[in-house]
């Protein structure tokens, strides 16, 4: 299996900010931020108990190289290599999606599992690559993540994870000084120690970066996308504004609006508990607002779960 195209930035989250495909701009647009819209729509949960219309988490991009990540696509799953063991497409257990793979070790050797081919991999390229593993029957064997060249030369090893009915994480990092020629790697999801207990992995993960980042797929909604069909392509995560530049908002009840602090409709002056907006207002903002935190609302009136919805923009 030929592994993906590396080099062209496009797979590196290093260089997230040219994933965005833009005509060429105006001279005028040229000068502003390119923004995103986002729509709010939020109905307070607990009359009196303040919560946050938005919050600002740009999170942090990346792309997931494995393009079958949550083990979805047919049984045995579609880009897995059995080595050791017989694998198979499982809903028994999940960390993400509907299904992961599960993994029936032969129990000759340690080591059995299976692996993702990455094909080529460029050298002086950081790599990091992460699976979480669970077996459901809390048998306290062994297994873990690991990459190996194509050769059987183990290049790294995760951290060992005691199989029990909880999903746990398997990490191994390579740095960019680790591999200094173009090198055909191979992810291992595998037993340490012999054993005939079949496990399951799930949220599979091979990124370019110096550091693990949270699993991405593109099923997991605003950020996330598929770079083609769904579970059977790469998938990559965006980072998040972090400015809002512009909003219009509706409320449907009395609230008080927060900025980078938690409205508080019981504080003795007006400046603690926010701003007073009526019901069925719309309000606006064209001006950038610098937001490092939340928008915060609570109800004002007695009882009420006031609902707030419109959109805003932001870069």
């Amino acid at each position: 299996m030929s592994g993906p195209e590396y080099g062209s930035g496009n797979l590196d989250p290093r260089y997230f900010k040219q994933w965005p495909i833009e005509d060429v701009p105006s001279t005028r647009e040229s000068l502003r931020p390119l923004t995103k819209h986002y729509p709010i729509d939020s109905t307070l949960a607990v009359s009196g108990t303040a919560e946050n219309l938005y919050t600002v988490s740009p999170g942090v991009p990346t792309v997931n190289l494995i393009t079958n990540p949550s083990a979805e696509t047919a049984d045995p799953p579609t880009g897995f290599t059995a080595s050791g063991s017989a694998i198979s497409q499982s809903a028994v257990v999940a960390y993400s999606g509907s299904n992961s793979m599960l993994i029936n070790p032969d129990n000759a050797a340690a080591g059995e599992g299976a692996y993702w081919s990455l094909g080529s991999f460029p050298p002086r390229t950081p790599l990091v690559c992460s699976a979480y593993f669970q077996d459901n029957v809390n048998s306290g064997d062994t297994a873990r993540i690991q990459v190996q060249d194509d050769a059987g030369n183990v290049i790294a090893n995760g951290n060992t994870i005691v199989l029990s009915n909880a999903w746990q994480r398997s990490i191994a990092t390579i740095s960019e000084h680790t591999i200094q020629q173009p090198t055909t790697l191979r992810v291992y999801f595998v037993t340490v120690a012999q054993h005939n207990t079949n496990f399951y992995v799930d949220g599979m993960q091979a990124e370019v970066r110096d550091s693990v980042s949270a699993y991405c797929d593109g099923s997991l909604g605003i950020y996330h996308e598929w770079d083609g069909t769904a579970n059977a392509s790469t998938s990559r995560r965006f980072r998040g504004p972090e400015q809002i530049r512009e909003y219009t908002f509706h409320t449907t009840g009395d609230i008080y609006l927060a900025f980078d602090r938690v409205a508080d409709r019981t504080a003795t002056n007006q400046q603690d508990r926010g701003m007073y907006i009526r019901a069925g207002s719309d309000f606006w903002s064209n001006h950038s607002i610098e937001i490092w935190e939340r928008i915060s609302f609570c109800n004002v009136q007695v009882g009420e779960t006031p609902r707030i919805f419109g959109w805003l923009e932001a870069v």
